[in-house]
């Protein structure tokens, strides 16, 4: 699952930079540092961090990889001890994707250090959110941001509502194509259609925002967990665990014992569970065993 992610999302990369070089007609006059970097539009490079700030990113490299690690001990532990919820688990996984992402962003700038530059900061601390505007716009993904606002903000500056649902569409296609395709592929579960919910939702919680709640800053925080982070499990569904390796296999809960509130007794006999395990129908099958009846005819033809 993480391969094919991997691949879906270097192949999206792929094609925002190849629209990012043709959305003004300016090809030409792009920055070639641009063309060799990971980021995704050319107003993303303005800004750049000082190298003089390499000692802290280091710093910090090292405290997100312990407490990333930490984050999945402390994940699968739980998991393991009991049965979780797959709502649950989505909530739970959220924290770790800003770990995960922050790391990954990190190490992406370390390797591009030969080229003088410190790439800009993917996220700006997303949890200090004040609004569901605030989020979007200035507190998570900015590279992401910084391509919508060159590719199709800049197009569209004088249609912004347009621009702002045409956004959030698009960003839903891409959650579509780099998450449940490949979930798709590997174990058949059809969720589409989640991610594009969940942007559209984005995109009408930003424009009421905008349009009733501009002197109510208590509401706007209130709103952001109502529209952001409350549906959230659209987005951190099995796809995403999977990639992460956040998703509990079979395998993992193999010899755990079942709880129940109910009597496996009275189960059976609603013929809910199997009057007995599957391993030893499939046992007795296989070595000729034969019912009561058929023992029967044998002993009286042998007599």
């Amino acid at each position: 699952m993480t391969l094919l992610f991997l691949l879906a999302l270097a192949i999206l990369g792929f094609v925002m930079t190849l629209v990012a070089r043709l959305a003004l007609g300016n090809a030409s006059r792009t920055d070639p540092a641009f063309l060799l970097s990971p980021i995704l539009s050319p107003n993303a490079l303005s800004r750049s961090r000082p190298c003089s700030k390499l000692p802290r990113l280091l710093r910090i490299t090292l405290l997100l990889l312990g407490v990333t690690a930490l984050g999945y001990w402390a994940y699968w532990s739980l998991v393991r001890a009991r049965p979780v919820d797959e709502l649950l688990l989505n909530y739970l996984a959220a924290p770790i994707l800003l770990l995960v992402s922050e790391l990954v962003a990190f190490v992406i700038t370390l390797l591009w250090l030969p080229s003088g530059r410190l790439l800009p900061a993917l996220h700006d601390d997303p949890w200090r959110a004040r609004g569901v505007t605030d989020f979007w716009g200035r507190r998570w993904n900015l590279w992401f941001r910084d391509w919508f606002r060159y590719a199709i903000f800049t197009r569209l500056r004088r249609r912004p509502r347009l621009a702002l649902v045409l956004v959030f569409a698009i960003s839903g296609l891409m959650h579509e194509w780099v998450l449940n395709v490949p979930l798709y592929c590997v174990s058949g579960r059809n969720l589409f259609g989640t991610m594009m919910v969940y942007f559209l939702l984005q995109a009408a919680g930003v424009l009421f925002e905008r349009r009733c709640l501009k002197s109510f800053p208590r509401a706007k925080i209130l709103l952001f967990w109502l529209i952001v982070v409350i549906p959230s499990p659209l987005v951190l569904n099995e796809g995403l665990l999977r990639t992460l390796y956040l998703w509990p296999e079979r395998s993992e809960t193999r010899g755990r014992k079942q709880r129940s509130t109910v009597p496996n007794c009275l189960l059976r006999q609603a013929g809910v569970l199997p009057s007995a395990p599957l391993w030893i129908s499939q046992k007795k099958f296989r070595s000729g065993a034969r019912s009561p009846s058929s023992r029967i005819r044998m002993r009286a033809r042998r007599r």
